[in-house]
C-alpha cells in the first residue's frame, strides 16, 4: 500500500469515527457507487475500443 493510500485510509478512518449513522449509509453508498464505476471504466478501457461503423 502506498503511502497516500495510508493517508486516504487514515482519513476516512477519522471522518467515518465522528459520522452519525445515517452519515455512514450515506458515506458507503457513494463509495460503493464510486467502486461501481471505478471498474466499470476499466472495463470499457479494456475492451476493443475500435470505433464501430454507424448503421
Amino acid at each position: 500500500m502506498t503511502e497516500q493510500e495510508k493517508k486516504i485510509m487514515q482519513t476516512c478512518g477519522t471522518l467515518i469515527a465522528h459520522m452519525s449513522e445515517l452519515e455512514k449509509e450515506k458515506f458507503l453508498s457513494f463509495a460503493e457507487g464510486m467502486a461501481f464505476l471505478s471498474s466499470r471504466s476499466r472495463s470499457i478501457m479494456t475492451h476493443d475500443s475500435t470505433p464501430r461503423p454507424q448503421k
